[in-house]
């Protein structure tokens, strides 16, 4: 007879949409740093876990024939195996779907079931960007520890480019930012519906979102410039509820969608690293020695385009900042 683990069955009720192990190279003690909080801005110093997170952000959600009709006709946009590859993923929670279905009609009520289809429910999304994060482990301690060459294999790159793309599409406010704009677009019944249908199944369009993406960042490596961007100023790098941003510097437009040629996507990792993909040629391939003035842009920008939290090692690196939160959301919702 097949064992169930207690461990199987737990739900996770709350998930974060930022990676609370990637913040703590922020932490002066390997569990807390010091981050901005919703109401008015106020900086406190608590665990990473109560940081970029909420109450079933990623909860999986019941999808009608009509959610997946949609689903099918984004996907159908990719080349083909990227198309396959995102139906795989669908099929899965489809599978799940259905057999709760057939549980639900037998009208046999069973404890072990009912938890097991809640933590499927509570777990199915954040399992799968735990796997995305276990895979990058030894390559994002490399990084930060300035060695670019844990890279050099194509498999460990495609898995740090799949992750990079999550780390994009994963938090609340990119989701925010693409259902704002969506809303502000929509003039007609049939856009306000799409736009409606979109959100209700964004737990899996923002996943699906994330694969082409790596997908595309993975295959142009060779067209673009990555680059590892050493911070040795006085002014460390800080991160944010959405730690990956476009800092094209010729983007003005912040509510228009960049072209694929304005994205130069920057992730800071630690403070004094960061790393750089660059369509621009602002700077060249390998690791580049970063300026006062260039980090000082690129916190400037980290800030505006978070949500709530921008996440520093100490109170004073923060504090310049916290004018400029949430700058990029403010404007698309009052365009």
């Amino acid at each position: 007879m097949l064992k169930i683990s207690e461990k199987s069955l737990e739900a996770t009720k709350n998930n974060h949409h930022v990676w609370a192990n990637y913040m703590k190279r922020w932490s002066p003690d390997n569990k807390q740093v010091f981050y901005t909080t919703k109401k008015n801005k106020k900086t406190a110093f608590d665990s990473v876990k109560n940081v970029a997170v909420e109450r079933h952000f990623y909860r999986v959600q019941h999808l009608t024939p009509e959610h997946i009709g949609m689903i099918k006709n984004f996907s159908k946009k990719s080349p083909k195996d990227l198309h396959e590859q995102h139906m795989s993923y669908l099929s899965d929670f489809i599978l799940m779907q259905q057999l709760e279905a057939m549980y639900r009609k037998t009208n046999v009520k069973d404890d072990t079931a009912d938890k097991m289809l809640d933590a499927w429910r509570s777990n199915g999304i954040e399992r799968l960007h735990s796997v995305h994060e276990k895979e990058v482990q030894i390559v994002l301690a490399g990084l930060a520890g300035h060695d670019l060459s844990v890279l050099d294999d194509s498999k460990d790159m495609c898995c740090f480019m799949q992750f990079f793309a999550q780390q994009i599409t994963r938090t609340k406010t990119f989701r925010d930012t693409v259902l704002t704009a969506l809303l502000k677009k929509a003039t007609t019944d049939e856009e306000k519906h799409l736009a409606k249908m979109m959100k209700e199944c964004w737990w899996f369009i923002s996943y699906m979102f994330g694969m082409s993406m790596g997908r595309s960042i993975f295959l142009d490596r060779h067209d673009d410039n990555h680059c590892l961007l050493v911070n040795d100023t006085d002014i460390p790098f800080i991160t944010s509820d959405q730690p990956i941003v476009n800092v094209y510097q010729a983007l003005t437009d912040e509510i228009k969608p960049p072209e694929d040629h304005e994205c130069d996507m920057y992730y800071p990792i630690s403070p004094s690293v960061a790393y750089m993909v660059n369509k621009s040629n602002r700077f060249p391939r390998g690791k580049v020695q970063a300026s006062i003035d260039f980090v000082e842009e690129m916190n400037i920008k980290i800030a505006k385009r978070a949500n709530v939290h921008i996440v520093g090692s100490s109170e004073e690196s923060l504090s310049p900042y916290k004018k400029y939160i949430g700058m990029n959301l403010s404007a698309i919702k009052t365009s």
